[in-house]
Formats: structure tokens, C-alpha cells, sequence
């Protein structure tokens, strides 16, 4: 058998596990040893992960825990998930979906552990998957330089009976098949979800056969080796077993196994996010794929029943349940050279849910680790100068928002959250908006067709602020209100939408550079200018209060405490040296009238700035303010 370095350069990229093997174990407490360290030669160079399923009673369990706690390949990180007499559903193959449910490689190998499958044939697999395009590739006895001298005769007698009995019920799908019983196979792990499978004993590879019709399948040869150690797991009971899975397969009506959607999304090259399940507010970012690994990859899937191990770079887990278990909202965070989160299936139906409970948390720690902050305040830009405009959740921010870029010629950068460097730079982040009835109308041209406006009050009214507050009282009640919040939003979703379907022909600015920060507020009618740190402690609060949603809590304490540095102080010092003398005005207003006074604002700022006085502009300002009637401080 070739070695692994005749494998095309650039397999062996340690930024990304290549390939997951998972080896589902009973009672081989003798084998597994020598299998990783056959493993560890065989995929040198490969960055890999062996993940061993044990449905053991002996002292299996233990002998693998002692291997993961000496292995020191860090090239192969070797993990245990030992399932309880009572978690045993599915047999040996539903020991393998479980391993599939944590795997993190690009392709996941399915091997015994008794030695009969050699490890040295494992990057053959590989070889031949990139080789002929397959999804699937079967290591097979049975074809031309294959061999099964590793069987008992009987064995190998009722192994080919069941072959051709599995043929006989699938003819066209098993036509090309030598070994459709073969229990080392190869696959691509985004071809395969592991929701969508049921299998019964240990024949899990004619569950994936018939399930993803759609799977190009491939096959290469390989000697069965003999049992150095355990006994054979097939017996009559197994038998048994195989004929009801068998029947099952054949007569019932087969769901076929979508391929997992996997989306990308590049963030101004700063972060990299992989998603099985759809976010729409990084719609705007979407790529066909990464040049690179991801920063945060997003899975779907049942949480398995014990907390991953933490092998291959990984150093801090959270988990989040609440009561319902895989049927609530849950999710498991491993952080490493990349945020591994695993979201319970039903925030796939959640997209909102998903993006902001999680993704957004973990988004805005990752901006200050790498020295830029997500700052909640929308922006727009008239000519190379950025306006940020920032307040409490709920104040008319959006509304405002909408009404400016509806009668100036201004440019969008955001609405809700701003990305933004320590020298002042900023970055749009165009999400979409969320709207009400009453936001609607502050546009002329918005493009609604009408079952979107006849849906937008029953949306405003579930999404509006007094909604908003009455989950937060449940929140404190210790209620599943993230679960709740869960299926409101599958069942009547937020009325959210890109800004150019609100107003037509609006530009998406790619940047530009900080000119002034204007701070609303409802309470008093009014305007004064806020020292620096004023201001800053009224930016930082108002992110404090976009926030605060459970879980969020959690995963910012869990990120924070993961954190070498102190991530806030972080936050605080570039959101403070990019604010560092720029202007800074409160405008305060019971009629809500921010859209017809902060145009004259703009106006002045720009052109103090582009003179370089910031006293015409407080002087500027000032006349404005006073022509509006407003009585408060312009002085700074």
C-alpha cells in the first residue's frame, strides 16, 4: 500500500482536521493500542482525529482513556465517548452516528477495531475519494486484489449470503458493488447528516447506500486481516437484527439524506464563518467557500449525550441546554484554533435564533481579539466621513435610520452594528433591518410585495419592544425562554430586510473614516456635547443593552474567562482611541424628530473637520440647535 506522502501537497494543512476516523469498540481492550499507534504512522502528516465509540463492559473504556491522556501526536488527537448500558441504541452503527455527531473532519472513516482493517489502507481511501470524485469510497474483500482470509469459513459464508441478499433487494443501487457489507468506508462528512439515520446492528454502510441514493460511490481492495484479539460481533442475534434492517430498508418509505448545506461567510477577511445552518444576517459576506479555515464553524445536530473531549487544539467547553433536551434550544461551544459550536437541530429552523443567540456573541469577542470592535450604532457616511448613530434598543433608531437615507445622498453602513478600528476606520455591516408598520411609512419606495406588509403587523406587534421586555420577564422566571423565543420566531419570523428593499437604489459604502458620534435619546428635547469618556460609556451601555438575551450571559462569561486577555478592556480601549477627538452630540427628543435635525449635524461636522476647527463647528451647531428652539447646553 502507498503512504500517506504521496498524498497531493496541501492534504496534510494543519489549520483543519482532514479527516475524523471513528472506530466503534466493544469488549477489544487488547487491539486498540496497537491501532493507534498503526493510525499514527499510517496518517503522519494528516491532520487527523480518531474518535473511539465504546459500548464496552470490560476494561476497554479505560485502556482507551489511559491512550488519550499519552498520545502525544498532535497531528492525531485521540478522543472517547464510552456510551452507558442504557445509551446503546442502534448497536455498533448507532455507535457510529454518535461519532459522526462530534466529528470535525472534512472526511470521516468508519473502521472496526479488532485489527482486521489495516490502518495503512486508510490513505488509500482518502487517495482514491480526492482521485475519482467520489462521496464515498468502500474498502472491499471482494474485489480483484482484495481478500477475506481473515474470515472463518462460516463466517465468510454468511457474510456473502448477506451481500447477495442485500443486492437482490437493491439491484440497481448495489449493481456495481463487490462489498456492500463491508464495514471500512470512507465519506465525505457534509454528504451525510447524521439526523437522518437509523441504523439497527453493525451493518451501518447499507444505511448510508440506501439512504443517499444521490452518493457517488467508488470501491478499492484490501486484505481482511485476522482477529488479533475480541471476538467476532456477528452472531445469530446479529443475524436477526441485519434481516430486520434489511426489511425495513426495503419496504418502508425512505427519506433520502440531504446533503448538508454548508455556507461560508468572510467578514472583511477578518473572520471566516462556516454554517450548516443559514445566517441570514451575514447574507452580504456569503462566498462560494473559504481560501482558508474557518474562524467559527456552525453544525447541526443532536448534542451527544456527554461532553466532547477536548483533543486535537481545543481547550474550554460550554454547553447550553435547556429543558427539552435536543428538542430545545442547546448548543456546545469548543474553543481552539477555531469556535467549534454544535446547535440542536431546531435553530436550523430558527435562522434568526441562530445568528443572533450564538453567532453574534462569539462574533463580537472574536472582533476585540483580534483588535477591532463591534460597536452597537448604525452609520452612514457623506462623503469620506462616518456618522455613528447609537442608542437604546427600541428608542426609533431604525426609523431614523430609513428617514436619512431616504432624503440624503448618504451612504450605508449599518444599522445596528458597526465594525470599527482603532484608528477610526469603519467597516459596513449591513444587516438587515428590523422594521415595524409605523417604520414603513417613514420611506417612500420600500419593496414590500403585499403579503409582507399584511404579515408586518402581526410581526411588529410579536417583535416590538413591549414583546421584547416580556421575554426578558420570563427570562428571570427560569423558564426555557430561549426555547420559546425559539419557535416564535420559526413560526412568525422577525420582519427583517436588506436595506435596499426599504430603499431602492441606497449604496453600501466599503468604508470610511469616523467624523462623529450622535447619541439619541427620547427623554427631554435638547442637545449638548458629551466629553469623550461621556460618550464612550454611552456607546459601550448601549451594546451592554442590545445584548443580555439568554444565553448570552453564559457565553460571554464562558468567553471572557477563556480569554488570555481581558477582552473588555480590549473593547473599551480601541472603541476609545477611534472616538479620540471626534465629536460627540446628545440629541434628546420627545417628538422623535433626530431625522430632520441631524443633517444640519452632519453638515457642520464635516465642515469643521474639513477645516480642521472644531469651534466652528460647536458655533455652527449651536445656531442650528437654537433655531430648532432647543434650550440645553452646546458648549462642550
Amino acid at each position: 500500500m502507498g503512504s500517506v506522502d504521496a498524498i497531493e501537497p496541501g492534504d496534510g494543512d494543519p489549520s483543519s482536521v482532514v479527516l475524523s476516523v471513528i472506530v466503534p469498540t466493544r469488549h477489544e481492550a487488547q487491539s486498540v493500542g496497537a491501532l493507534v499507534e498503526g493510525l499514527g504512522r499510517s496518517l503522519a502528516g494528516i491532520e487527523s482525529e480518531l474518535i473511539f465509540v465504546d459500548d464496552s463492559d470490560d476494561g476497554t473504556p479505560g485502556v482507551i482513556d489511559g491512550l488519550v491522556r499519552s498520545h502525544s501526536n498532535p497531528m492525531c488527537a485521540v478522543s472517547l465517548l464510552h456510551r452507558p448500558r442504557n445509551e446503546r441504541s442502534g448497536g455498533l452503527g448507532g455507535a457510529v452516528v454518535e461519532g459522526l455527531r462530534i466529528a470535525r473532519g472534512e472526511w470521516v472513516c468508519v473502521m472496526d477495531g479488532d485489527l482486521q482493517h489495516p490502518a495503512e489502507v486508510v490513505p488509500e481511501l482518502l487517495r482514491e475519494a480526492r482521485k475519482s470524485g467520489a462521496g464515498l469510497v468502500v474498502g472491499s474483500r471482494y474485489r480483484a486484489g482484495g481478500a477475506a482470509d481473515g474470515l472463518q469459513p462460516a463466517r465468510g459464508l454468511i457474510s456473502r449470503g448477506a451481500a447477495s441478499l442485500a443486492k437482490a433487494a437493491f439491484p440497481r443501487r448495489l449493481r456495481e458493488l463487490t462489498d456492500p457489507m463491508s464495514g471500512f468506508f470512507m465519506f465525505r462528512r457534509d454528504c451525510v447528516d447524521p439526523e437522518q439515520l437509523r441504523p439497527l446492528g453493525f451493518k451501518i454502510l447499507l444505511e448510508i447506500l440506501v439512504r443517499a441514493p444521490e452518493l457517488k460511490v467508488a470501491e478499492i481492495p484490501y486484505e481482511f486481516g485476522r482477529r488479533q484479539a475480541g471476538t467476532s460481533k456477528a452472531s445469530a442475534r446479529e443475524g436477526v437484527v441485519y434481516g430486520r434492517h434489511l426489511s425495513k430498508l426495503r419496504f418502508e418509505v425512505r427519506p433520502r439524506l440531504p446533503a448538508r448545506s454548508v455556507r461560508s461567510y468572510d467578514i472583511h477577511g477578518i473572520i471566516a464563518v462556516e454554517s450548516e445552518g443559514k445566517l441570514p444576517e451575514l447574507e452580504s459576506f456569503k462566498v462560494a467557500s473559504l481560501d482558508r479555515a474557518p474562524d467559527i464553524r456552525v453544525r447541526i445536530g443532536a448534542l451527544p449525550p456527554t461532553a466532547p473531549a477536548l483533543t486535537g487544539g481545543f481547550t474550554r467547553h460550554l454547553r447550553y441546554t435547556e429543558r427539552g433536551g435536543n428538542l430545545s434550544f442547546g448548543a456546545d461551544i469548543l474553543l481552539g484554533d477555531t469556535v467549534e459550536v454544535r446547535a440542536t437541530p431546531l435553530l436550523r429552523y430558527s435562522p434568526h435564533v441562530l445568528y443572533t443567540n450564538l453567532v453574534e456573541p462569539i462574533l463580537r469577542w472574536e472582533f476585540a481579539r483580534r483588535g477591532y470592535a463591534l460597536a452597537h450604532g448604525a452609520c452612514v457616511v457623506r462623503g469620506t466621513d462616518a456618522f455613528m448613530v447609537t442608542a437604546r434598543t427600541d428608542t426609533g433608531k431604525t426609523t431614523t435610520m430609513l428617514k436619512l437615507l431616504d432624503a440624503e445622498p448618504y451612504e450605508f453602513i449599518a444599522d445596528d452594528l458597526t465594525i470599527v478600528r482603532p484608528n477610526g476606520e469603519v467597516l459596513p455591516y449591513p444587516k438587515p433591518l428590523t422594521i415595524s408598520s409605523h417604520t414603513l411609512h417613514a420611506v417612500k419606495r420600500p419593496r414590500l410585495n403585499r403579503r409582507e406588509r399584511t404579515t408586518l403587523p402581526l410581526q411588529s406587534r410579536l417583535h416590538s419592544r413591549s414583546g421584547r421586555r416580556f421575554a426578558f420577564v420570563l427570562a428571570r422566571t427560569g423558564l426555557p425562554v430561549a426555547t420559546v423565543n425559539t419557535i416564535v420566531q420559526l413560526v412568525v419570523p422577525p420582519p427583517k430586510y436588506p436595506v435596499e428593499r426599504l430603499v431602492p437604489g441606497v449604496k453600501i459604502a466599503s468604508g470610511a473614516k469616523l467624523a462623529g458620534l450622535m447619541v439619541i435619546q427620547r427623554s427631554g428635547d435638547g442637545f449638548e456635547w458629551l466629553a469623550e469618556e461621556d460618550a464612550l460609556d454611552i456607546l459601550l451601555g448601549n451594546c451592554e443593552d442590545a445584548y443580555g438575551f439568554p444565553p448570552y450571559h453564559r457565553i460571554e462569561d464562558f468567553l471572557l474567562g477563556a480569554a488570555e486577555q481581558d477582552l473588555r478592556q480590549i473593547e473599551r480601549r480601541i472603541l476609545g482611541d477611534a472616538f479620540e477627538g471626534i465629536p460627540s452630540a446628545l440629541l434628546s427628543s420627545t417628538s422623535l424628530d433626530w431625522a430632520t435635525r441631524i443633517p444640519a449635524l452632519i453638515e457642520d461636522l464635516s465642515t469643521g473637520a474639513a477645516l480642521g476647527d472644531q469651534s466652528l463647528v460647536i458655533g455652527s451647531v449651536a445656531s442650528t440647535v437654537l433655531d430648532h428652539g432647543d434650550s440645553e447646553r452646546v458648549a462642550p
